[in-house]
Order: C-alpha cells, then sequence, then structure tokens
C-alpha cells in the first residue's frame, strides 16, 4: 500500500484531471468514447472519492470491455492498482495507456508520474520485507 503521504497526491491527481482525461480519452483512443464508456468513468471517480476502491476498478474494468483502448481509463485503472498495492499491475496499465495517448502530453506525463510511484512502491515494499526479516 503506498505510503499515507502518497494517497492525498494520488487522489488529486485522479480527480482534478478526471475532465481532461476523459476528453484525452475521447481524443487519443482508436474510437470515440461513448456515452456508457463516459458514463462509467464518471461513476468510478465517485466511487473512488467514497473509497470503494474494488468497486470503482470493477466499473473501469466494464469501460474497458466497452472500449479497450480507451487511454484515460487504463490510466485510472492503474492509479486505483497502485492504491490497492497491485504495482506491477499499475505499471503496465500506464505503460499501455501511453501507447494509445497520442499527442496528449498532460496524460503521457501522469503516466510517466504512475509508473515511477508504482516502481517507488514497489521497492519501499520490498525495503520493509528486508528490514522485517532482519
Amino acid at each position: 500500500m503506498p505510503s499515507q503521504r502518497l494517497l492525498p497526491a494520488l487522489f488529486l491527481l485522479f480527480s482534478t484531471f478526471a475532465g481532461q482525461c476523459v476528453l484525452a480519452g475521447q481524443r487519443s483512443a482508436p474510437a470515440h468514447s461513448n456515452k456508457a464508456t463516459t458514463q462509467l468513468i464518471e461513476a468510478a471517480s465517485q466511487q473512488y472519492e467514497h473509497g470503494e476502491l474494488d468497486q470503482a476498478a470493477a466499473t473501469l474494468e466494464r469501460a474497458l470491455q466497452i472500449q479497450p483502448g480507451n487511454p484515460a481509463t487504463l490510466h485510472y485503472l492503474g492509479v486505483l492498482r497502485l492504491e490497492q498495492g497491485q504495482y506491477d499491475q499499475a505499471e503496465v496499465l500506464a505503460a499501455r495507456s501511453n501507447l494509445r495517448v497520442g499527442s496528449n502530453l498532460a496524460l503521457r506525463n501522469r503516466n510517466y508520474q504512475l509508473i515511477e510511484a508504482a516502481q517507488a512502491a514497489r521497492q519501499a515494499r520490498a525495503v520493509r520485507v528486508v528490514d522485517q526479516r532482519r
């Protein structure tokens, strides 16, 4: 699980750019976001704000079933996976998002930040494990 200082930053990252990333996904994905995908992303954002991470992840998974290449949805799911301690998944989802992000540099940069956060969290977890074994 990311440190307590990291969680507010991730929440801010997720909520501040929610609307922008939905639009980015519409412009950059192979097909435009349809109404169902947009509604699912908005629902996941609400679930996230209420601390319902598992439900938000399931909602984003449904959105990806409808539109597998939506870079914003991939990014959001990566943020959730990071918070859930699934660092490898977070990194993979951010990388997949970057493959589809097109010219949206803001989303690309947020994906790079997500990858760095996943790597740092994985390393911190490894250090804790080593310290516990001593």
